[in-house]
This record gives C-alpha cells, structure tokens and sequence, in this order.
C-alpha cells in the first residue's frame, strides 16, 4: 500500500513538468487599443516550444473583408526565452492589418500548426495552438468624413512629367502623361487611380497603359513606401488649344493629423492645323474683317514679291505621289507614332477640300496605335499594317475616281425636249 502511495505522489508531481513542456503562444496587438482607418494594426503572434522545431509551422494568413492584410519586411524571426529554469525556442510572426472603414473587425479563430520534437524522445510531435484576442476597432479621426477615398498616410505627393510633345505640335503628334503617386506608409494597392478622374478633352483620344504598384521596406524599421505611376498617351487628331487639368488627390496626414491636398501641375498646348487643314465655318464673315483681310492679304502679297525678286524662288512643296509612296513605306515597317502625321500630310494634297481619314484608314491607324500606346504595348503585327495599306490603296483609289468625275463634262441628254 506503501508502495502504491509513494507512485502515485510521483505522478502527480511529474504532471505540471509534463503540462509545462507542452507548446505555448502568446499574441501582442499594437496599437492596444481603437485605431484609425488606413492605419496598420501590426499582431504578432510568438510560438514557444520546450525543445526545437524541425519544420517550419503553419501560419495563418489572418486575411478579413474591408481590410488589407499584408507581411512586413523580416516578418517572421526566430528567438530563445527561458521559462522556469529552462531556454525554450520559438519563432515570432507578425501580421500588419489596415482597415479599409470604420467598424469593429473581429479576425475568428486561428491556428498555428506546428510540428516540434518530443523532450523525452526527440521523435517529431504535431500539435496546434489557438490564438485569441484579435479583434479591434477602426474608426474615422474628426474631419475626414467625405473622404473618398479614405487616404491615410505619414508622406504622401504627386508628381505629372509630359514626354514626347514636339516644340510646334499637331494633328498626328502624341504626348505622354505620366502621373507618379508616392506615400509612406499605406501599401501601393490602396493608392488610388488619378488618370481616370482626368477628362480627356476633345480632340485627343487617349491610350493609357497599365499601372505600376512598387512597394519598398523602410530602413531600420522605418514604415514602407508605395509608389504608384500611372502613364496615358495622348495622340492629338485635331488641331486646337489644349488643357489637361492638374490633377489632385487629398488624402489624411497621421503627421499633423489633418486632410491634405496634393497636386501636381497640368498640360497645356496648342496643336496647328497644318497645311490644306479644311475646318467648316458658320456664317458669312463681317464685312469689315473681309475688308481687312483683304488689305492684309495684298499687303502681304507685295511685300511676297520684292522678296521674291530679291531671293531664289521657294520649294515646291512635296506631290501628292511623293507624300502617298512616303506614308506607304512608313505603313510598312516606320514607327505607329509617325503614321496619324504622315497620313494627315497626304490627305491634305490628295483631298483638300475634305482631308478627314475615311473610316477604313481610322480604323487602321486606331490598331495601330492602341498596340503602340495601349495598355500593354507591342510591336504592330503584320496583320494590322497591311490593312493601313490596303485601306490607303482603296482611299487613294476612292479620291482618284470622285476627281475625275468632277472634271468630266456633263453631255447634253440624247433625247432633248421639244419645246
């Protein structure tokens, strides 16, 4: 009886050593407490085991609506504690969780797999740990309210660069407009987009490219920076005066802890029409200007010859024949950039009464262009340069016939009325 009494008090005390060498974890939340929407709430969850890990455990992705749940540089570390007189190991994780609105969030139950070597055997034992208490708080910081999008970050600027725009432009040129957004703090995701909110103004057609999200770790536990750039091209198919609105984006400083505006400069130019550009007017012109432009005219023409007399006689302009042979070389095998300038060139001498592109050669120009300025640029297949080509063949032929129907006599009917 003895003997039964003295094991069982053995076994009662080697419980609480057995309970203590089963795997632990602890959860921090930072802040402890309500945060403002757009601000990242960082848990860390540490996992303590009484002798070593072999493999690697099983995280949770901690993902919930109306959220962003992302992994901050060096995310998961390794790390020693002692507990009681013995080192544990471990390994810590940490979640960064930004709140898209204000509401209570409440992450659900989690669980950490684990896989950890038994104390007594050192044979693999698998085990779970639940982690707890990670719910929290995002509300709006007075003054924000309107915010679409609510925008928080420590730093946050724009910047708008114009590429590609001749010193004289005009119809068939193209521009880019590049809009580059960066912040500190938010990741590049939730960077809103800009050329979208920009109206393109009539006249351009507009081909903008596919965004491009960066995301680069800050130094020595410094916060993130995002940066988001979007470009669009602009090919100008009339001539006119021309205004991009700047754009402007506000957003909420965790700095100062007020709403702020950012904005970058605008783009504006003027396009020419270039020679033989036929535009329609209304109305006949006041007598008085007609009368000024008649004697600015012969004015002019005066003065054109004495200096004609005195100078060699100007170029002849380029033929018909010589610009249409130039734009089907280009059609083969020059830039798309260059095609809308050269055509419009051509038109204006093979019709210039009306030197509009006919729907077959603006649709060809239009695939051109979107494989040259689109969102995803590429190299112009052959497919869509042979139908310029053929569009252009079929337009010339079109232009040839209406010329000499106009010039052909109008023959009297064979079978006149008698009168």
């Amino acid at each position: 009886m003895a003997r039964r009494l003295t094991a069982l008090a053995a076994l009662l005390c080697a419980l609480p050593a057995v309970a203590q060498e089963t795997p632990r974890v602890s959860v921090t939340r930072d802040p402890d407490g309500p945060v403002t929407v757009g601000t990242p709430v960082t848990i860390t969850a540490t996992v303590l085991v009484p002798t070593w890990m072999p493999s690697p455990p099983v995280w949770p992705d901690l993902e919930i609506a109306d959220a962003v749940t992302r992994l901050p540089d060096r995310a998961t570390h390794p790390l020693s504690q002692r507990v009681g007189e013995e080192m544990w190991s471990g390994l810590s994780r940490s979640w960064e969780i930004i709140p898209q609105r204000a509401a209570d969030y409440d992450l659900g139950p989690a669980e950490i797999a684990l896989t950890y070597a038994d104390p007594a055997t050192s044979q693999p034992v698998e085990a779970s740990v639940a982690l707890t208490d990670l719910g929290f708080t995002a509300s709006l910081p007075p003054g924000a309210e309107g915010m679409d999008p609510f925008l928080a970050a420590s730093a946050l600027s724009l910047a708008a660069t114009a590429t590609g725009l001749p010193e004289a432009p005009k119809p068939g040129d193209a521009v880019t407009l590049t809009l580059t957004t960066t912040a500190v703090g938010p990741p590049s995701i939730l960077l809103p987009p800009l050329a979208a909110r920009i109206a393109t103004p009539a006249g351009l057609r507009a081909y903008p490219k596919q965004p491009v999200l960066t995301d680069t770790a800050g130094e020595r536990g410094a916060p993130p920076t995002a940066t988001r750039t979007e470009a669009v091209t602009y090919v100008i198919e009339q001539p006119g005066d021309y205004a991009i609105p700047a754009p402007a984006l506000d957003w909420w400083s965790t700095a100062t802890n007020a709403r702020e505006t950012a904005t970058a400069e605008g783009l504006a130019f003027e396009a020419a029409a270039p020679p033989g550009w036929h535009t329609e007017s209304g109305g006949g012109p006041d007598r008085r200007l007609l009368l000024g432009a008649i004697v600015a005219g012969a004015a002019a023409l005066l003065i054109g010859v004495l200096v004609w007399r005195g100078r060699d006689r100007a170029p002849k302009p380029p033929s018909e024949r010589r610009l249409y042979h130039r734009l089907r070389r280009a059609a083969r095998s020059g830039a798309p950039g260059t095609l809308r300038g050269l055509t419009l060139a051509w038109l204006a001498r093979a019709r210039p009464e009306d030197p509009a592109p006919t729907p077959a050669i603006e649709a060809a120009l239009r695939r051109l262009e979107r494989a040259a300025y689109g969102a995803a640029p590429e190299a112009p297949g052959r497919d869509d340069r042979r139908a310029l080509r053929a569009a252009l063949a079929a337009g010339r032929a079109e232009f040839r016939a209406a010329a000499v129907a106009a010039r052909a006599p109008r023959l009297p009917p064979l079978n006149p009325p008698v009168s």
